[in-house]
């Protein structure tokens, strides 16, 4: 952040109240160009109107909170410069208590927490429709294949990609259509007083049922084993079945699969995203995830026939750009179980 920009930011701050006087300190950025500071009376966001949705940030707080789910609440906004008055949740992220005594207990408060989003009020949100999906699986194409690993696809590599494409699209539009937060990580839930508060939430769309719990249990930043995945399905199957979104005739090798293949649509789009916050974003700190992510690309398209090509591009291009993945390799501590 510019200097000019936190001496504005801190004079709007200064603005709203004569007793607004503490010193904004900056706690983190993310991966977007947001930036975060703490003051006495809550977080300061700056968020470049440019780049950010901060109408929809400010519109989707209210729907969030009136449908009884924590996340902050906006306490002043100027839209024109991008500042934005937020109360403060705390410091105490999911991520920060994923050991082995706190995760999963921690992973089941998350589930019924997905529950109550599945059943709350999403008039409004934008789809999660075929085109969205689309421009989604694009982001991997372009910016892992393309641009760190310098492929041109063959016009059967193409016809792999497409195939999956479809197949994952298809998934994801037979599934119950809810209100997905569409960034359901560690990082994004928060342990704020006696339960757990959600951020990061700007991009929330009404979509698939399996979408935020594919996110919690195929996290990037995060580990799971095969059987906390499977307690954990089964755990969100008999939340969601409770509020009349999963009917009881699904059974748990058909969800399992739809909860994958969902998994599988926005780990190919993460791989992307990753890359892409390197080459043309300068951020090297994700790097370090992609192996775990192509693993599970990997590991999911090997449980299903009709995706193993997909999983062959990765094994036939992974060191297309040797620079790159020596780079990524170096980066990340990652080792596949």
């Amino acid at each position: 952040m510019s200097t000019s920009r936190l001496e504005a930011l801190t004079a709007w701050y200064k603005s709203l109240s004569a007793n607004h006087v503490s010193v904004p300190v900056m706690i983190s950025g993310d991966a977007s160009f947001r930036k975060f500071y703490r003051v006495d009376e809550g977080i300061l966001m700056d968020a470049p109107p440019a780049t950010e949705k901060n109408r929809e940030f400010v519109e989707l707080s209210a729907l969030y909170l009136s449908n009884g789910i924590r996340v902050p609440k906006v306490l002043s906004v100027d839209y024109e410069h991008g500042f934005l008055l937020v109360d403060d949740l705390g410091n105490e992220t999911m991520s920060k208590h994923m050991n082995a005594e706190e995760s999963m207990p921690l992973c089941l408060r998350a589930v019924k927490l997905l529950a109550r989003l599945a059943g709350a009020g999403a008039s409004g949100l934008p789809p999660f429709d075929r085109e969205f999906m689309l421009r989604e699986i694009d982001i991997g194409t372009e910016w892992y294949f393309r641009k760190a690993q310098g492929v041109t696809f063959t016009s059967d590599d193409g016809k792999i990609v497409k195939d999956a494409a479809e197949i994952m699209i298809s998934n994801n539009l037979s599934l119950p259509q809810v209100f997905m937060h569409r960034d359901f990580h560690c990082r994004n839930i928060m342990l704020s007083g006696d339960g757990l508060a959600l951020v990061d939430f700007q991009d929330s769309v009404l979509g698939p049922l399996t979408y935020d719990f594919a996110s919690l249990i195929f996290d990037c930043y995060r580990d799971f084993s095969e059987e906390d995945r499977t307690f954990l399905i089964k755990a969100f199957m008999d939340e969601v079945r409770k509020t009349g979104v999963l009917g009881d005739s699904v059974d748990f090798d058909e969800f399992r699969r739809a909860v994958y293949i969902t998994a599988l649509q926005r780990l190919y789009k993460c791989v992307g995203i990753f890359s892409r916050l390197y080459f043309r974003d300068g951020k090297n700190g994700y790097l370090q995830y992609i192996p775990r992510v192509i693993h599970n690309i990997r590991m999911i398209c090997g449980m299903y026939p009709e995706l193993s090509d997909l999983a062959g591009l990765f094994e036939k291009y992974g060191r297309h750009n040797p620079d790159f993945a020596d780079l990524v390799n170096s980066c990340s501590s990652f080792k596949a179980s």
